[in-house]
């Protein structure tokens, strides 16, 4: 987040969710697997138009739909409640 120059606010403002909500979300405390992989997909594809390389992600790595018990449908339609 820091090195695109995103708050969690700013996050939320883009999911129509508190920046407290994707606080929780990036601590893996919001009690619902898929959201930390949506906000991960959103960073990544911020890190892209921005030309911006991030460190690698330490506890999401792969593709999503590769883990079984993960809702890849929820994922994919990237919202957060």
């Amino acid at each position: 987040m820091s090195r695109l120059r995103l708050t969690a606010e700013q996050i939320g403002k883009d999911f129509g969710v508190s920046g407290s909500r994707v606080e929780q979300i990036i601590t893996l405390k919001s009690g619902v697997l898929e959201y930390p992989w949506i906000i991960r997909a959103y960073l990544l594809s911020k890190a892209e138009t921005q030309g911006v390389e991030l460190t690698p992600f330490t506890a999401l790595r792969g593709n999503p739909h590769d883990y079984w018990f993960l809702d890849g449908n929820l994922i994919d339609r990237c919202g957060i409640d």
